[in-house]
This record gives C-alpha cells, sequence and structure tokens, in this order.
C-alpha cells in the first residue's frame, strides 16, 4: 500500500527534478514574450508601411547629447499622422529647453522617421535617423557647427554607392 506522504529521498529527487526544469521553463516563457513582443513591433512596422524590417527600426526614443553646458535631443514623433525628426536644446545643463524645430521637411503619405540618434561635440551637432523618403529604408545624416541654432542640408547615406 502507497502512502501519501514522500521519503526524505523522494523529496530531494523531486526537487532536483524541478529545479533542473525551471530555467529551461523560464527561457521558454521568456523566449515566448520576446517572440510576441517582436511579432507586435514587427507588425507596427509593417502598419506604417516599412514592411519587413528588424524590430530595432520601430524602437522609438529620445536620446541626449551632451557639450560643456550644453544638452540637445532629437526625436521622432507622429502625433499628427506624418512623421518628423523634431530637436530641442538647453544651453544651461537642461534647466531650461529651447524652441523645439523640425528636422525633416513636412511629409505626406507613408513616409517615416525613425531611430533618431544624436551627438555633439564643441559647437557641432550631429543627428542621423533612418527613413523611407525614396522608397527604401536608408539612415540620413544633419549637422548643425552653431549649436544647433540652424542645420545644414540632410544627407541620404547610400549604402549601395562605392567610394
Amino acid at each position: 500500500m502507497s502512502t501519501p506522504y514522500m521519503t526524505k529521498t523522494e523529496y530531494h529527487v523531486m526537487k532536483k527534478t524541478l529545479l533542473l526544469k525551471l530555467p529551461v521553463t523560464i527561457v521558454v516563457l521568456l523566449s515566448a514574450a520576446i517572440f510576441t513582443s517582436s511579432y507586435s513591433m514587427q507588425q507596427s512596422a509593417n502598419a506604417l508601411g516599412l514592411g519587413n524590417v528588424p524590430t530595432a527600426w520601430s524602437v522609438v526614443k529620445a536620446p541626449i547629447a551632451t557639450s560643456g553646458d550644453n544638452v540637445y535631443t532629437a526625436w521622432p514623433n507622429n502625433d499628427t499622422g506624418h512623421w518628423g525628426v523634431f530637436f530641442a536644446k538647453s544651453l544651461d545643463g537642461g534647466k531650461t529647453l529651447g524652441k523645439t524645430i523640425m528636422l525633416n521637411a513636412p511629409n505626406k503619405g507613408n513616409v517615416v522617421h525613425l531611430n533618431v540618434d544624436i551627438a555633439a561635440s564643441g559647437s557641432n551637432v550631429f543627428v542621423t535617423w533612418w527613413t523611407n523618403k525614396t522608397g527604401v529604408l536608408m539612415p540620413v545624416f544633419k549637422a548643425s557647427s552653431d549649436n544647433g541654432d540652424t542645420f545644414g542640408k540632410t544627407m541620404i547615406l547610400n549604402s549601395t554607392s562605392v567610394p
């Protein structure tokens, strides 16, 4: 006749078995969560007209760069239904922000601007982002040499050109 209680040996064997399976279960659950997030981000990218792109392009962030007491930030925004890249700066270490400016020309249709990044050195400010303005997802670059007061022409970095 069996007893409803485990022996000490049976308990330790069961505990060891469960502990060995636990990390696998956690990995499977985390993998499922990551897949679900990646899938959702890919669906968002498809809805934006980006097609099948790495989900990293779907990440929206507002990076900052500093040079001395100056703080610069740039970010993408779609609050009007059309993507734009915006820029703002602080000349007092982030206590106040100046006027926000749009770095790209206003667009219509399915043009997107994502994955914005920014860097600064001295009075130079550099902003990059990815756009599908040409019909293909490509990186672009814009620079300022006067602490972000004005920016030069937007340059599309064509990855198919040969030096």
